[in-house]
């Protein structure tokens, strides 16, 4: 476009656009050339990286911070960022790791899935080292590849809340976990072992087990009697997360018990659920934007350096907010 194109579009004096030419000139941007025009810099471009960025599902409440902290990085220098979602699937996952080889991806940010499985996938993913295409696994990871990581202390976590029950008078604790993530496994290590430490016993008749294909008739109608039958002998649940919360917190009066005056609850990850809950959630903290930002720039100095690692686990933190009761100490049972 011409000078006077520009004037006209944006309304101003061909002064200004000048100025601002030789402005982007100076910081070499652009480039003029004599007798032909003003061109983008090649040099602007030169540095530019492809990085591939694939997380389980975008209606985690995660995924908008996680995405924020890694754009914040990658977008100031140029970068290109290759999206995908695998819906937490295997298949899912594979296919798209498949894609990102064949577009040749410079580095890759992923949250594996169903990273308690077994996963077929770990092949492709030594598909990526053996091509030198630096990985950092973001929340959570497969254990039998030897890889950069940046997750939350989810066992620990898992020992936080419990603890945070218990002083609260709640020690007929039970907890709703996910089977097939790591994160799921840990949270409920460090749940049983602060029973442990405690002095109490675990009482299975108040776990329940869940995956992501089951999730959807977790408190569905036909379900409602059996998860109605495990509470009813607690006084106290840990969630996986704020999703699982919310979703017993709407169920709760459909079988007869009010949160958190006959039932207390602890969760994970302090998303805009746990905020905006009735009441609203106590739960371990996630870093989010922070985790993102973290591993963005973690890949990078990877990149440039393939001697550089990163295994960062981020210390949990408990936010204590309305849902969780305190007993008198005639309430405590074993």
């Amino acid at each position: 476009m011409s000078e006077h194109g520009l004037c006209e579009k944006f309304n101003i004096s061909r002064h200004t656009v000048r100025a601002a030419i030789a402005s982007l000139e100076k910081e070499g941007l652009v480039r003029r050339r004599q007798g032909s025009g003003t061109y983008i810099s090649e040099d602007m471009y030169a540095d530019r990286k492809n990085i591939g960025v694939l997380l389980t599902d975008a209606e985690n409440y995660t995924f908008t911070d996680m995405i924020s902290g890694i754009s914040s990085v990658l977008s100031p220098h140029n970068h290109l960022i290759s999206m995908g979602l695998t819906q937490n699937k295997v298949e899912t996952e594979r296919n798209q790791l498949l894609s990102l080889l064949a577009a040749d991806v410079d580095g890759l940010i992923v949250e594996a899935a169903k990273s308690a499985l077994a996963s077929p996938n770990i092949e492709v993913y030594k598909d990526f080292a053996d091509r030198k295409i630096p990985v950092v696994f973001v929340n959570t990871y497969h254990t039998r590849l030897d890889c950069n990581f940046i997750v939350n202390d989810d066992e620990k976590g898992g020992s936080v809340a419990t603890e945070f029950l218990i002083k609260n008078g709640h020690h007929k604790v039970g907890g709703i976990f996910n089977h097939s993530s790591t994160q799921g496994g840990l949270r409920y290590k460090g749940f049983v072992n602060k029973l442990y430490e405690s002095g109490f016993a675990l009482d299975e008749s108040r776990i329940v087990w869940y995956s992501d294909e089951s999730l959807p008739t977790l408190f569905s109608i036909e379900q409602l009697p059996q998860m109605a039958k495990t509470l009813s002998n607690c006084t106290a649940m840990l969630c996986y997360s704020d999703k699982i919360a919310l979703m017993l917190i709407e169920a709760a009066p459909k079988m007869g018990i009010s949160i958190p005056d006959d039932l207390s609850i602890a969760s994970f990850d302090d998303s805009l659920l746990s905020r905006l809950a009735t009441p609203a959630i106590t739960t371990i903290s996630h870093p989010g934007s922070t985790m993102g930002k973290l591993a963005a720039e973690s890949l990078l100095k990877i990149m440039q350096n393939p001697t550089n690692n990163i295994r960062h686990v981020y210390n949990p933190k408990l936010v204590v907010r309305d849902s969780v009761r305190k007993l008198v100490p005639s309430n405590h049972s074993r």
